[in-house]
């Protein structure tokens, strides 16, 4: 799916909605804005409706963007707010619902023409507060890593990597738009915002203001409802990430892997740091005249050939075991049954202070009248070391269904592997302490985690590398698990 594609899709809804209105129903003689409340009505339902399926991944996109404002309004006038987006992170996944459940009712009240004069201001605030969200997202690819977004001073080149976030998920996973592209959209947003609240009197509206009212109350519980189940009890019900059921993960990192190894470097596109003057020269050029751009003078940016294959999170599958293997090789070539245990974040509730007595063992040799005599002492010593804690509920999660799973995996001749976000090595270790298993435990980068599964934590079965199915923890049990690999045999 492309945005031109979906944007097809939505205007010849809008059009089928505008021709229902004023050929059909009679409902309004005013069949540009007609159009206009149609589109939007229908955009932000499509919109909302694809986060609502995941609002998960909803919550951690605005989590991203609390800890960007945070970091760039230090040191400005509006740094007391810093409390604020801790708050709203530490309650990003019902912040997202509430998002959601707001984007949703917005385009479902426009589409139905129910309190026109107000749901016109709300569309208009919530899309110039999208326009300054995506604006600043593209902006910060201006700001240097040391700088913050109003030291406009520090300003460079733009550059990619600098984005504080990648994407504004204004579609979810469904549709990944860029930052600019996602500002652009927003900007012409802003034009039927701006025409509803001029216009709002003449909008179209369907059936009595007692009916309005009830339909867009059940709308909205029924959505409410519904994305809350979504966030906390089930998988998304359409997975659009790279790791949903049937992935061949392995052949897929592999192949990516050697697409990003046969990129060629064609030359460079060399930027003046004083003068500000860009050219771009081949890679003999540049060889032949790389004493002409003295790094202290220019900036290097390569000029590469495109991938054959776009990489995605797949190519970033690295998970270390707490022994420091590559846990993540050993998981792709595991020919039989084995089942992954996905717990994107997981961090220990504190540590403690724990004594440990040692026994020093010391030996001595004396010469005696009699001979060599040996002299054994053993001496008893304290250490003081740290022992990460882990709260019940965590302890209670994996000695429920992961520790049972795993005995059952290992039954049936099966491994079951342990991927932990969040958390280092040692936490790791104290947690697979604590619980009483043997678990084969690892570590990986809480992103990756995220992006396989939304559970915490999260099941797969898998052969081969192909992932077989997906479970929730509240979904999860033994029964479905043996039942799912006879089935698979």
């Amino acid at each position: 799916m492309t945005l031109s594609v979906l944007l097809i899709i939505i205007t010849a809804i809008a059009l089928f909605i505008t021709l229902l209105n004023g050929l059909v129903f009679h409902r309004t003689r005013y069949w540009a804005l007609s159009f206009l409340q149609s589109f939007s009505g229908v955009f932000f339902l499509i919109s909302g409706f694809v986060k609502a399926i995941d609002p998960l991944g909803t919550s951690y996109k605005m989590t991203d963007y609390f800890h960007a404002f945070s970091k760039h309004l230090a040191g400005t006038p509006f740094q007391f707010l810093d409390g604020l987006w801790d708050l709203l992170a530490h309650h990003g996944v019902a912040v997202s619902v509430l998002v959601i459940v707001l984007e949703l009712v917005v385009g479902f009240m426009l589409l139905i023409g129910a309190r026109n004069k107000l749901i016109s201001w709300v569309f208009l605030l919530l899309v110039a507060f999208f326009t300054v969200l995506t604006g600043f997202t593209y902006l910060t690819g201006y700001v240097p890593p040391e700088a913050t977004f109003f030291e406009f001073s520090k300003w460079g080149p733009w550059v990619e990597g600098q984005m504080e976030v990648s994407d504004c998920g204004c579609f979810g996973d469904f549709l990944k738009l860029s930052p600019l592209t996602s500002f652009l959209k927003d900007i012409f947003l802003l034009i039927p915002a701006i025409v509803f609240v001029v216009f709002h009197r003449r909008m179209y509206q369907w059936w009595t203001p007692n009916v309005r009212l009830l339909a867009t109350s059940v709308f909205t519980l029924l959505m409410l409802v519904f994305t809350y189940y979504s966030s906390t009890a089930i998988l998304p019900l359409f997975d659009f990430r790279p790791f949903k059921e049937g992935t061949d993960v392995r052949t897929t990192k592999e192949l990516e892997e050697q697409a990003m190894s046969e990129i060629e470097v064609l030359g460079y596109k060399l930027t003046n740091t004083i003068t500000g003057e860009t050219k771009e020269v081949t890679m003999d050029e540049f060889l032949k005249d790389f004493k002409k751009y003295p790094k202290s003078e220019w900036e290097y940016d390569q000029i590469k050939t495109e991938p054959t294959i776009e990489p995605t999170k797949v190519s970033d599958f690295i998970i270390t075991g707490v022994d420091n293997s590559d846990m993540a090789y050993e998981m792709l070539q595991d020919s039989n049954f084995n089942l992954w245990v996905i717990s994107p974040v997981l961090s220990p509730s504190g540590t403690e202070t724990k004594i440990e007595t040692l026994v020093r063992t010391d030996t001595v040799f004396m010469e005696t009248d009699t001979g060599t005599r040996t002299i054994v002492s053993q001496i008893p010593a304290e250490r003081e070391y740290e022992k990460y804690v882990w709260s019940r509920d965590v302890l209670e999660r994996y000695k429920q269904k992961v520790l049972p799973a795993e005995k059952l995996m290992n039954e049936l001749g099966y491994k079951t592997y342990v991927a932990i976000g969040g958390a280092g090595q040692q936490a790791v270790l104290d947690l697979n302490e604590a619980v009483g298993g043997e678990l084969y435990m690892g570590t990986a980068d809480e992103i990756l985690l995220k992006t396989i599964i939304r559970s915490n934590p999260g099941f797969l079965l898998v052969r081969n590398g192909v992932i077989l199915e997906k479970w929730h923890f509240n979904s999860f049990t033994i029964d479905d698990l043996r039942q799912t690999i006879q089935k698979q045999q």
